[in-house]
């Protein structure tokens, strides 16, 4: 791309079209003469005329006398980082040991220590910086501290010299012995005099007037570092001192250079804000003079400090091994008054230092307007048009009044020429007027204060200049800088953009003021402007990648920015500009350029303080998805507060791809997460030009995952042993990756790696006390596995899990029935199993669950969680020729949840937790649900955390169970369980269990564990003592209610038969005492297991075997008592099933048992019996007459023979023939009748004559049926 084209003539970058820019100072470059000079020629060249040259390229200083020392300090500093920005990371091959040494530094050094004959003092440019110092700041520097910075600095200049000698010698002959000796020594010369010379910079009271020396020397030494890291090697250094050079975070010896570039940057930027918040108070002014002066001491601080700190992370040769195209986005700002009086004017920085980020755009074009009739507020009103990088759309602003012709008159941007002026001592010109041009260039208005005029136009900020060839820097050649056009006056033409170091960004205007006067309508003005203006090595236009190089796209240059929780913040400077800020589903679009067909890595440059963030990374063209992946991002700080210091920053490289040249490429970034407040800032996004092809990349990406994941796993080299934390669930995935390595690039590397993780998937099994937890073996559900619920499943479809996982669905009902039945999957690990006093970790997988609960028990409920794990890692994987899922092809995100969890009793939650504690909190008092690792004993053992959450409620019998959304992944639980003395006898055991009652419930489940951690000690083993005693106290208290509830219903059963055998009844045995017998053997506790109370197939509990025992003899005696009842349905359980009855006539429920009711007078029910002549019968009714009238059973033949039983309400109160037998419900009495039938049938009718008559049994038993002494008895009544 060609910056100097001419696309149309309103872009303001258009060269024919910025008359209104300022005019910046700039002699010509080197001419001709340069391009063949060699070493010798250069270095023979005398003082004065190599002063001339370097005063060409404009950034060496003028004389004492004809500027400010600020001035010319400002000048210096900024050209050299216009020219570092061109060639800091020249791009030299990755490897070298020759070229590039000294490179930079030599650049710098003649500008640094300048030789004339008329300047004899070469620490001048350093002095000229202290000085600047001094009037920015209107202090002095002590003459003892000046005295001895000129020692310093004379030392640092001749051991830089030296260190440039030995590199140039070395380069003729790499292979020197002798050679490399020597560039040794000299760097290590330099670099222990840049050390002491930094600590002289750093004096206690003197920080802020050296920090203008402090930076420089910094980058000094911070280049003379990367040469070391670089090019050591080659020079003879051990590998281990050059680690050492590059980090060394032991306190053992100096920082490295990472140490380094944290401590310079960190140290420079806080003083540089310590100066600009003691200015504060400027802005709060009324006089603008104030406030022109805070604008210009912060655009200075950001020009001479903050922009060369920002160049700095790209020294570091191990993450910049190439070139890289720096692009600074910051702004600086500078002023313009429009009044006629010096108060007026002011700019709250709130408009302009403090206003809110936004993205970077293009300013395309002004208009002010301006009123015809009033010289003194001539301002009506402005005009903005920006364009957004990358897309060609543009949008206009406007602010004030829009004049009509007739008013006012517009003033379009080839109309307008911005003039600077010099305001006290600042090199920074405040803006202080506007000229206005007629199309014959004549000027014909002039807005604007009084200014103090300066001879020559000497204001501004200094051009940018560049190599010739940056990648082609030659230690022993003087440096070739780009020839620049000059006009008469000595300076550089504003039309070329390339060697201009700042362009207009913005124009900002005060807020809308009305004037009103005497006989004159009411006029709208604008008193003030502030003009904002950003670097010229920021491309507005385009995001292109150059050439060999790496491209470094600051994240505020993307043209999109998701509508929640995506911003941009402000930064300390540091990074050159501002970050974008994405909470979790915040989207970030940007457009990007490719100069070259290669492939790239995509790298970001972020901070962030949470350690659950994702980040989902898509890169379209046209339209068409190229790639797609998410990735976890490292968590790169624990600072609380948002202004990122160096060391915050961290790098996550996001995946690579071949971009062809020609196209635009649409990349969005998204993170996800599990908690609402995190988020991460992102600095840059970095595209790192490849040495290999793409396809060998992604080999080389895959093997070093898979190879990190395996030897993850195990405790040592040998690997015979896991790690403790490492769960079943990360061996299936250190498996995926091995089986994602590239047969073609590392086969043999494969089969050994698979040979491990086989290895350790054995020993995860191996320990593991459950069987099949891993539901991959067919006897995952028989003897010795699992045992379920109907409904549950396991299944092989789904590609979160490596094979087979554990399906379970919501609550299920029978047919024709409108009872439902929870489903759970349950195993006991026996007592056998265990040891004691030692800890056992719990550990599973869960890929979604809604209603889900856990529960891991010894003495009681020892866990109890509700687990709401959101179906948040669906993914679409392609199939393989096989039929299964292709692990290894870029994912397919389908969908993401915005919460990570979701408590269903809102009312229990807290401000301070996700999700609140709501049930079991055992003597240990701690739970967890945190990923593998991520919370550990000093000894190596996962803490169990409570996430935040207040733990004041405890379990209590019907309450509900804690929900355990998670601190970390939601996905992974783990918990431990702690046992007390084992007894085999006991056979107390461990019991786990998975349960879901809600009729919407699922989960899918896979990688359950429980495995052996350590030996209780301490307080965990005082902790669990106390727990046993107190769960052996509450199971004898068990075994007393038991034993009482079982010898009751014992006996109430044994009641009703003749003998132990309990092969035959009672005669006196009625109905209702077997229903009371019944109702004791189900008032007997424990029997089924609480935890699945209601659960089919029924799960037992402590009392299950008795009570099925007891259950069995009650089923006995029922059917003996039907058995001998000739009366069909004679106890109504069956409804009138075998009774005639009229209408109203019903059956109700009382109790434990069936009664018919006769309501009203004309109900009546029958049913005819068949019987032997030749036998005598009992009749035996139990029943309840309500109200008055009477209610009455009568039995009759067909042989007119009746017998009637007749029951009233004051039954109760009389004797006779009635029994009153205990067992019977309230008010019920039982009368008898013998009959002898002549026939072979008879006929029982039930009625009644007025009230209610309720029944509860009608019998019929045959006498042969009854022992003699019933008979006997019943013959003499």
């Amino acid at each position: 791309m060609n910056q100097n084209d001419n696309k149309n003539e309103y872009e303001i970058l258009d060269s024919g079209n910025l008359s209104y820019q300022p005019r910046y100072p700039l002699a010509n470059a080197p001419g001709s003469k340069l391009q063949n000079m060699g070493y010798k020629e250069w270095r023979d060249m005398c003082p004065d005329a190599k002063r001339q040259l370097l005063k060409q390229i404009g950034i060496s200083p003028f004389e004492p006398d004809e500027w400010t020392k600020a001035g010319q300090s400002l000048t210096i500093s900024a050209g050299i980082v216009a020219a570092v920005a061109g060639v800091a990371s020249a791009a030299f091959p990755p490897l070298a040991i020759v070229a590039g040494a000294f490179a930079i530094i030599s650049m710098l050094f003649d500008v640094l220590w300048p030789e004339s004959e008329n300047n004899t003092n070469s620490q001048v440019v350093w002095a000229d910086f202290a000085a600047a110092a001094e009037e920015m700041m209107d202090e002095k520097i002590a003459g003892e501290i000046k005295a001895e910075a000129v020692l310093q600095l004379r030392i640092v200049q001749s051991r830089l010299r030296d260190y440039q000698q030995a590199a140039c010698n070395f380069q003729s002959n790499p292979n020197n012995e002798s050679y490399k000796a020597l560039l040794r020594d000299a760097f290590d010369d330099a670099d222990d005099a840049l050390k002491e010379v930094m600590i002289l910079f750093s004096r206690e009271g003197y920080e802020q007037l050296l920090l203008f020396d402090y930076v420089q020397a910094a980058n000094l030494h911070l280049l003379l570092l990367k040469d070391v890291v670089r090019f050591g090697v080659g020079w003879g250094f051990p590998p281990g001192r050059v680690e050492q050079y590059y980090s060394n975070p032991t306190n053992l010896g100096n920082p490295g250079m990472v140490q380094l570039l944290a401590k310079y940057t960190n140290y420079s930027t806080s003083l540089c804000w310590k100066g600009i918040e003691e200015r504060k108070w400027m802005v709060e002014s009324e006089f603008r003079s104030n406030n022109e002066e805070y604008y210009a001491y912060r655009s200075n601080m950001t020009m001479m400090v903050l922009d060369m700190v920002a160049l700095w992370p790209t020294y570091d040769p191990v993450k910049y091994p190439y070139a890289t195209a720096v692009e600074l986005t910051r702004e600086i700002y500078s002023l313009i008054a429009g009044g006629f009086r010096d108060y007026q004017g002011y700019m709250p920085i709130q408009y302009t230092w403090e206003k809110p980020g936004s993205l970077v755009t293009n300013l395309e074009r002004f208009t002010i307007y301006t009123w015809k009739n009033f010289e003194y507020f001539p301002f009506a009103g402005v005009e903005t048009t920006y364009q957004t990088i990358g897309t060609g759309s543009s949008s206009t602003k406007q602010a004030g009044v829009i004049p009509s012709p007739e008013e006012g008159i517009a003033w379009t941007t080839p109309e307008i020429n911005v003039e600077y002026h010099l305001v006290d001592s600042f090199i920074y010109g405040t803006l202080t007027q506007l000229w206005f041009y007629d199309v014959y260039n004549t000027p014909v208005f002039k807005a604007g204060s009084d200014a103090v005029e300066v001879p020559g136009s000497i204001a501004g900020t200094p051009c940018k200049n560049i190599p010739l060839d940056a990648n082609d820097v030659n230690v022993c050649v003087p440096i070739l800088w780009e020839k620049s056009p000059a006009n008469p006056e000595g300076v550089c033409y504003p039309h070329n953009r390339e060697m201009q170091s700042n362009l207009l960004s913005a124009v900002i205007p005060e807020d809308p003021k009305v004037l009103t006067l005497p006989h004159v309508p009411p006029l709208g003005y604008i008193d003030a402007f502030a003009f904002a203006w950003r670097s010229t090595t920021c491309d507005t236009r385009y995001n292109l990648i150059p050439a060999n190089k790496i491209g470094q796209i600051p994240a505020v240059k993307g043209n999109w920015l998701g509508q929640s929780g995506s911003s941009v913040v402000r930064t300390s400077g540091n990074t050159g500009g501002d970050v974008v800020r994405l909470y979790e589903f915040g989207n970030l679009g940007m457009t990007v350029r490719f100069s070259e067909n290669r492939s790239y890595i995509i790298r970001l440059r972020y901070a962030t303080v949470a350690d659950d963030l994702n980040i989902i990374v898509r890169v379209q063209r046209r339209g068409e998805l190229e790639y797609e992946i998410e990735l976890p991002l490292n968590q790169t700080s624990n600072n609380s507060t948002t202004q990122w210091k160096f060391e915050d920053y961290g790098y996550q490289e996001v995946g690579g791809f071949y971009p062809q040249v020609g196209e635009e490429y649409e990349l969005w970034f998204s993170p996800v997460g599990t908690e609402l407040s995190s988020h991460m800032d992102i600095d840059k996004i970095e595209f790192i030009p490849m040495e290999t092809s793409l396809e060998e990349y992604l080999a080389n990406q895959d093997i070093e995952k898979a190879r990190k994941a395996v030897n993850a796993l195990f405790t040592g080299d040998v690997k015979n042993a896991l790690k403790l934390n490492v769960t079943d669930y990360a061996i299936d995935q250190a498996a995926n990756l091995v089986e994602c390595v590239s047969e073609e690039f590392y086969a043999q590397e494969k089969m050994i790696l698979l040979d491990q993780v086989k290895v350790a998937k054995r020993l995860s099994q191996a320990r593991n006390l459950l069987n099949y937890g891993d539901f991959e073996s067919p006897e995952w559900s028989r003897e010795n596995g699992w045992k379920t619920s109907r409904h549950v499943s396991v299944r092989a479809d789904n590609p979160v899990f490596k094979g087979r996982y554990l399906h379970m669905p919501g609550v299920t009902s029978p047919s024709f029935s409108n009872n439902t039945y929870p489903t759970y999957v349950y195993q006991k690990v026996d007592e056998s199993k265990l040891k004691s006093y030692t800890r056992y970790l719990v550990r599973g997988f869960v890929g979604n669950s809604k209603d889900l609960e856990l529960l891991v028990e010894r003495y009681g409920k020892d866990v109890h969680v509700e687990m709401d794990v959101p179906h948040d890692i669906r993914y679409s994987l392609q199939t393989n020729e096989c039929g299964g899922f292709d692990r290894c092809r870029p994912v397919s995100y389908l969908a993401r949840s915005s919460h990570a969890c979701t408590c269903k009793d809102t009312a229990s939650m807290h401000t301070d937790c996700q999700c609140q504690n709501k049930a079991n909190r055992t003597v240990t008092n701690m739970y967890t649900n945190v990923s593998p690792g991520s919370a550990m004993y000093t000894d190596g053992f996962h803490a169990h955390k409570s996430c935040g959450c207040k733990n004041n409620d405890m379990y209590q019998n019907g309450t509900h169970p804690h929900k355990s959304c998670g601190c970390k992944d939601p996905h992974v639980f783990s918990y431990h369980i702690d046992t007390g003395c084992v007894d085999p006898e006991e056979n107390l055991g461990l019991w786990f269990a998975l349960k879901i009652a809600g009729e919407n419930g699922v989960a899918n489940i896979d990688n359950l564990e429980i495995i052996e951690a350590q030996p209780l000690t301490g307080e965990a083993l005082a902790r669990v003592k106390k727990r046993e005693q107190r769960w052996k106290q509450e199971r004898d208290k068990k075994r007393l209610e038991t034993e009482k509830a079982v010898q009751t219903a014992q006996g109430a059963i044994q009641n009703l038969f003749t003998n132990t055998q309990q092969n035959r009844l009672k005669f006196e045995t009625l109905f209702p005492q077997i229903v009371n017998a019944e109702m004791l053997v189900q008032q007997i506790p424990y029997v089924y297991h609480p935890f699945l109370s209601g659960a089919l197939p029924a799960v037992a509990g402590m009392n299950f075997k008795i009570v099925q025992q007891l259950s069995a003899t009650i089923g006995n005696a029922r059917s003996l008592y039907n058995q001998r009842n000739l009366v069909q349905n004679g106890t109504f359980s069956s409804g009138t099933g075998s009774w005639h009855v009229s209408e109203g006539v019903e059956v109700q429920p009382l109790q434990n048992t069936s009664v018919l009711v006769l309501s009203e007078w004309s109900h009546e029910a029958s049913q005819q019996v068949s019987v032997d002549p030749d036998r005598g019968y009992v009749l035996r009714v139990t029943a309840r007459k309500e109200g008055v009238g009477k209610g009455t059973v009568t039995l009759s033949d067909c042989a007119d023979y009746t017998e009637t039983l007749t029951f009233t309400s004051c039954d109760f109160n009389t004797s006779g023939s009635q029994t009153m037998t205990s067992g019977t419900l309230s008010g019920f009495v039982t009368k008898t009748l013998e009959i002898f039938p002549d026939t072979d049938r008879i006929r029982i009718d039930i009625g009644e004559t007025e009230g209610t008559f309720k029944i509860e049994s009608v019998e019929l038993i045959c006498m042969e049926q009854m022992e003699d002494d019933l008979y006997e008895g019943l013959v003499q009544k």
